[in-house]
């Protein structure tokens, strides 16, 4: 599970370690109604976009993998049920994210810390931030996310939104 916002290198290389050790794959692209926000600039479908994107132009096999979009849940407590009523049958949760383990462990769900590639050089925050600032930033996501991510214009987009200071949605 995750925001993907945008999906880069590191997201690919734990897709990889997943699909190692399982037979299948969910990618939950979590906040799926938040978009054109500087935290969320992505709509859920570009985001969709971008990881089936990598996921293909790594020749990785897509009938292992399926990639949904849900949506935040405002009752913290019974977000687990939602999961698993929302989401295809899994077994496990990969998640690095403390939080979301806790709130999945209370609720029975085993959850796995990933190996993560390198948080600090792959993290979807700087990569923002990069983009906006003019940095080079195409080195940190897949080569089906940089190419996406031109074909939408979205330095453009992360720039306005920063520019803007609009803070529609605070969540």
């Amino acid at each position: 599970m995750g925001r993907f916002q945008p999906f880069h290198l590191g997201h690919l290389n734990l897709v990889k370690q997943i699909l190692l050790e399982c037979e299948e794959i969910i990618i939950a692209i979590t906040s799926s109604q938040f978009n054109y926000l500087e935290k969320d600039p992505f709509t859920a479908g570009e985001r969709i976009e971008m990881i089936h994107n990598s996921l293909k132009d790594s020749e990785i096999d897509m009938s292992r993998c399926f990639v949904l979009a849900i949506e935040n849940q405002f009752n913290i407590a019974t977000w687990a049920s939602y999961l698993k009523t929302t989401l295809p049958h899994f077994d496990k949760v990969y998640s690095g994210n403390e939080y979301v383990s806790m709130l999945l462990a209370d609720s029975g769900i085993k959850v796995v810390p990933p190996k993560f590639l390198n948080r600090s050089l792959y993290n979807a925050t700087k990569i923002r931030a990069m983009m906006v600032s003019g940095e080079k930033w195409d080195d940190f996501v897949p080569n089906g996310v940089m190419k996406f991510l031109k074909k939408i214009n979205a330095t453009n987009r992360l720039k306005v939104i920063a520019e803007s200071g609009t803070k529609p949605t605070e969540y």
